[in-house]
């Protein structure tokens, strides 16, 4: 089926042909006839088209702007036009309009979109990060992020962006973080069935221990076995309810841990103020402000390798330690399996070598995983081995033919500028 036309020397997509394929291919609905592995590359293909389709549709509302069609039919720009004669939602109309301004500053993301690489989300997002880079990284940033955003979902590309941010400017995030200070603020009303509706923004790092002890709060509970019937938002405002109900009811609370929050931050740059510390999720932070919340906090020396890693506390148990946990926050970062963004507080220490194998309760014998790895760990072939005492992952081979290790984007960020 032929999908282009040439019409007066100008080769024009012939879409009535494409409708007419995807029409077919809906009410044929036999995908399910494929073989999984053939499945899964039906997926990835339909995606690579609908990344294209992204990068065509950003071309033509390009030329649009450039005629200035909006205005021949009495819109007062691009994104107006979009939204009315196409009926997208502003804000899908807005996103359009800012790849048609946004694209042509960032030369390698363009081509990484145009060649169905990265989709639009990942663009904006590079170009998100970039705008706040000192002009004279943003080639080399525009370059790393657009080579490594294809392997990386655009919340992780994101970490990535906050991490070249960190590199190349950590004046940068100081002068974030009071940015994000300034804009504090909370709101509250009573709905009209006098439920309470409550918003709030504070500043990262008082967001990020915030962040933690709802996230510790709000862990999926079963009840007999009984998955639990919860959405996440429900046990998101349950744990918002519980939290409030300690604070109002103890002002010691027993068995709960006062270190909410875990930074981690080189000795020395902590006492000169230099570099950046960043959270047990990633979370960057600078180093005054570092230097004052340690000012009221236990401080815990966890002494790291050449490579980064917590050296091996010995332990005759079965179960980590307190200690041991804190060492594999500051390790994993979360569940360590590939491609997972759960945080330390949703996650279980997997022993590598199973206790009842003889493995040691050790940090060179336990990862981080979250309920569900710790399922995929125990059920499927995949392989964890420690590479300089940071775990990698090795897929069966009906995944990967061959088993190249992999490792979570929180623990090995691979870009250099």
């Amino acid at each position: 089926m032929e999908v282009s036309a040439l019409e007066g020397g100008v080769i024009m997509l012939d879409t009535k042909a494409i409708k007419d394929l995807l029409a077919a291919q809906l009410a044929a609905n036999d995908s399910y006839q494929l073989p999984e592995n053939e499945h899964l590359e039906f997926l990835l293909e339909l995606e690579t088209i609908g990344r294209l389709l992204t990068a065509v549709k950003t071309d033509a509302n390009t030329q649009a702007d450039d005629r200035v069609l909006h205005a021949t039919y009495g819109c007062k720009d691009l994104a107006m036009l979009l939204c009315g004669k196409l009926k997208i939602h502003p804000s899908e109309a807005k996103r359009r309009t800012r790849l048609v301004r946004e694209l042509p500053n960032l030369p390698h993301t363009r081509d990484a979109m145009y060649a169905g690489e990265i989709s639009g989300e990942h663009a904006l997002v590079i170009s998100d990060a970039i705008k706040r880079l000192p002009s004279e990284y943003v080639a080399d940033a525009d370059r790393v992020l657009a080579d490594v955003a294809s392997t990386l979902d655009p919340q992780f590309l994101m970490r990535a962006g906050k991490y070249v941010r960190t590199v190349v400017d950590p004046d940068g995030v100081y002068r974030d973080e009071k940015d994000a200070i300034a804009r504090r603020a909370a709101r509250m009303f009573r709905d009209k069935d006098g439920s309470l509706s409550f918003s709030a923004m504070v500043g990262p790092l008082d967001g990020e221990k915030i962040f933690n002890f709802l996230l510790a709060l709000s862990k999926p509970r079963s009840v007999d076995g009984e998955k639990d019937p919860r959405t996440f938002e429900q046990r998101l405002a349950d744990a918002f309810v519980e939290a409030m109900t300690i604070a109002m009811t103890a002002r010691d609370i027993p068995g709960l841990p006062r270190s909410l929050l875990v930074v981690t931050m080189d000795a020395d740059n902590l006492a000169d103020k230099t570099g950046c510390a960043r959270t047990d999720t990633g979370q960057p932070v600078s180093p005054g402000l570092a230097q004052h919340t340690a000012c009221d906090a236990d401080l815990a020396h966890i002494v790291l390798g050449g490579e980064g890693e917590p050296l091996a506390y010995g332990r005759t148990r079965r179960l980590a330690s307190p200690a041991q946990r804190r060492a594999l926050a500051v390790r994993d970062k979360g569940c360590a399996f590939p491609g997972c963004d759960r945080p330390p507080a949703w996650t279980e220490a997997h022993h590598v070598v199973h206790w009842i194998d003889g493995g040691p309760t050790d940090l060179n014998n336990l990862v981080l995983l979250c309920v569900y790895h710790h399922h995929v760990m125990h059920e499927q072939d995949w392989v964890i081995v420690f590479e300089q005492g940071i775990p990698s992952f090795i897929p069966p081979k009906w995944i990967d033919p061959d088993q190249a290790p992999l490792r979570n984007i929180r623990v090995n960020c691979p870009l250099k500028l």
